[in-house]
């Protein structure tokens, strides 16, 4: 049967299937025979982040509900009852929720089901478009390559849980897919979508404009008419500004939203000075086994813990922002630019954390999955490499976030 299907379709089924089924039998089985968070701070963490959907019982408990932690929680409040001006709600932005409310009558009303279902479809999206998209920029076997590397990358998971890494990395990759194929309005409407679900979308104005000036091998003179397409893009952003402006008088509040979690611009020198220097505390909280909770006390977090996420979180920055620059020697100036703005954006806005979620950011920058495709054909030991340390740290974190514990 599936020899029948397109390539494309074929190739990326079967990566999809495997990598996502084995997630779902993985994680269960680490949610039911690893040791659990201590009950206390398990309760006080339920009451913290209130499930906003009914709870499962049985076997789909351990299958989905699961997958419901941390800023899951967040998509599916704001799913349920909207956006509130007192509870920092708008940090998060409204595509992926607004889409959880519209399918999840399919669902018989179940939000989580909906959200991983959601995240599922989008996750097989990006894959099947990357795929596509990298057929037309380099070859196939670099396709496979690259979208295997993404379905086992550490935070892969993030894909098929409530959150918006599966939907953005479509909208994102789809915006790619129709520049190349020169419908720039399409490919423009993908953009202000992705701008709808992270600010991060707004980077995308600057690859699609390279695209198109290199079309035109860089002649101002034969820009056309249809170059105003891509001014489409930041139009995701200004319709969230008008209606927080028109709900809550304040278009902003998405940004004042951020110190919740402490973020603040820095620049991404300063984002990395601090990272560093967490890390450094990190090493040394690790062996000094400190009394005291580093940040976050509200949720009882074990110091020893987020000082071993901080270093944890330094070993993929740095390594992967070095990728970002070699990636100007290897790849096309469109596909650099875009995973150097995507690394540099979140390392400008650090939090008390600087690197907090940076593996999981990390999991968007597709071009850089390009670069270690490249690297892995080249070299089979460079590909064993990948391969198994991505699947040790996946494993590592899947086990951590299905008990509730903070991954990234």
């Amino acid at each position: 049967m599936l020899k029948r299907l397109p390539e494309p379709l074929r190739e990326v089924g079967v990566i999809f299937l495997i990598t996502r089924g084995a997630l779902f039998l993985l994680a269960p089985l680490a949610y039911l025979t690893l040791p659990k968070i201590d009950p206390a701070i398990q309760e006080h963490r339920a009451n913290l982040f209130p499930q906003a959907t009914e709870t499962l019982t049985g076997l789909p408990h351990y299958l989905v509900d699961i997958w419901a932690k941390w800023d899951a929680v967040w998509y599916l409040q704001i799913a349920h009852q909207g956006y509130r001006a007192d509870d920092f709600s708008a940090a998060f932005f409204p595509l992926y929720p607004l889409l959880v409310a519209v399918v999840r009558p399919l669902f018989l009303g179940n939000g989580v089901i909906a959200g991983i279902a959601l995240s599922l479809a989008a996750c097989f999206g990006a894959f099947y478009y990357l795929y596509r998209l990298l057929e037309l920029d380099f070859d196939a076997a670099t396709a496979k390559k690259a979208v295997f590397y993404i379905a086992i990358f550490p935070t892969t998971f993030f894909l098929q849980t409530i959150y918006t890494e599966s939907l953005f990395l479509l909208l994102t990759v789809l915006c790619f897919y129709l520049a190349r194929r020169n419908q720039y309005l399409y490919a423009s409407i993908a953009g202000a979508l992705a701008t709808l679900t992270r600010s991060a979308g707004l980077l995308l104005l600057v690859p699609l404009a390279v695209m198109y000036l290199r079309e035109r091998d860089w002649d101002l003179r034969r820009i056309r008419p249809d170059a105003v397409y891509l001014l489409l893009i930041p139009l995701g952003l200004m319709a969230y500004m008008l209606f927080l402006d028109i709900r809550f008088g304040d278009p902003f509040l998405f940004s004042s939203a951020q110190s919740f979690w402490s973020r603040g611009f820095t620049g991404p020198i300063g984002g990395i000075y601090y990272g560093i220097k967490a890390a450094f505390w990190g090493m040394d909280a690790i062996i000094s086994t400190p009394d005291t909770t580093f940040w976050l006390p509200v949720v009882d977090q074990d110091p020893r813990l987020w000082a071993t996420y901080d270093v944890i979180n330094l070993l993929f920055t740095v390594p992967f922002l070095a990728f970002s620059v070699i990636a100007f020697w290897r790849l096309p100036l469109h596909y650099a630019l875009y995973a150097l703005l995507l690394m540099l954006m979140p390392l400008s806005y650090p939090s008390s954390v600087p690197l907090m979620s940076m593996p999981r950011f990390i999991l968007t920058v597709f071009p850089l999955f390009v670069l270690l495709s490249m690297w892995g054909r080249e070299r089979q030991w460079v590909d064993r490499l990948i391969t198994v340390t991505s699947l040790v740290f996946l494993g590592f974190f899947v086990s951590k976030f299905v008990v509730f514990t903070w991954v990234a």
